[in-house]
């Protein structure tokens, strides 16, 4: 079989059998009827699958996951990153033929839960968050060491004095104002380094007066809050640095006060097309086109945590021209096991 003597057969069977356990996602194999002719631990775990696996070798896959179209329809076709629902439980799954030549054998379906895939974009987007807020901190530094040395040089030594004083003063009352005003360090922090982002850039980020952060909603850690505003700030710095209009400010307001958690940005940048406005919440999608790659993951994580907590996302037209964003997030989510869809356009 396969030009191998029965010992090596048997090798390559259990190798393959050791890796099939270990992989971290659910992976599941069908044959073109749809009888499960493999399952994994993290798939039966999942899945809610009571152990051993063996026993439901041979099983429809329809009387096992539900619902089973995406193990059974138009099974030759390669499928990747798509989101779907297996036993109550959101995925993204992927599925692939198995052939024999020309023969199809069946597919393998490999699957994570989006929830978890979800927080790794968050800590994802997070740590580039860090990277970037040090890199314009020290970009800023150095411009300012550069100015001091050059003053020193001309011996302009009252000029450095007023320099240091006047930067250290602002820096501290940003500092304090965002202490006082967001008890979660991570969101302050976040808050911190974007202002310095958006002054290098040639923006303007104010913070709305009344902002206050003192409990996040329920559901979603100090990461995933910080992910959801970061990524709308960093959409806002964009839409801002691709249009000649507005005055190229971006405003913030973020409040606890009340029962929900409010979210704003708005910005006086490009907009968001109305063709774009049905899908822009969707992966991959995006209002830039020259960095295909780099691009749609953003405003989908936001929109992946907003519904994970029962909240509402609206998206309108800001005066004079731009966006304005505004997430209202429950802080004590409702017990039920709806499936919440966060877009209200």
């Amino acid at each position: 079989m396969l030009g191998m003597e029965p010992k090596q057969i048997a090798r390559v069977v259990r190798q393959q059998e050791a890796l099939f356990s270990s992989v971290y996602e659910g992976l599941i194999a069908v044959d073109p009827e749809g009888h499960i002719t493999a399952i994994n631990r993290n798939a039966r775990k999942m899945l809610g699958l009571p152990s051993p696996g063996r026993q439901w070798l041979g099983k429809l896959i329809a009387e096992v996951v539900n619902p089973a179209d995406f193990f059974t329809c138009q099974i030759a076709e390669r499928r990747q990153d798509v989101m779907a629902n297996f036993n109550g439980l959101s995925v993204i799954a992927n599925r692939e033929a198995i052939r024999s030549g020309e023969e199809l054998l069946g597919a393998i379906i490999s699957f994570r839960s989006k929830d978890e895939i979800a927080t790794l974009n968050a800590q994802l987007t997070q740590i580039k968050q860090y990277v970037e807020s040090l890199r314009t901190l020290r970009h800023e530094h150095l411009n300012w060491m550069s100015t001091l040395n050059g003053l020193l040089q001309m011996k302009e030594y009252d000029r450095v004095r007023e320099m240091v004083q006047g930067e250290s003063q602002a820096q501290q009352q940003l500092i304090d104002s965002l202490r006082g005003a967001f008890a979660d360090r991570q969101v302050a922090g976040l808050l911190f380094g974007k202002v310095q982002r958006a002054r290098e850039l040639g923006l303007k980020m104010v913070i709305v007066s009344g902002s206050q952060l003192h409990q996040l909603p329920e559901g979603l850690d100090s990461t995933e809050f910080a992910a959801i505003v970061g990524n709308l700030l960093d959409n806002a710095f964009e839409a801002s640095l691709r249009t000649q209009e507005g005055d190229n400010t971006i405003e913030l307001f973020l409040s606890d006060e009340g029962d929900e958690v409010v979210i704003e940005v708005a910005d006086q940048g490009c907009g968001v097309p109305e063709a774009l406005r049905e899908k822009i919440f969707e992966q991959g999608v995006s209002t830039r086109t020259d960095e295909p790659g780099e691009h749609g993951i953003g405003l989908y994580l936001i929109a992946s945590y907003v519904g994970r907590c029962g909240g509402v996302i609206t998206l309108e037209d800001n005066d004079p021209c731009g966006t304005l964003f505004s997430l209202f997030l429950p802080k004590v989510k409702k017990n039920d096991d709806r499936t919440i869809n966060p877009i209200d356009r």
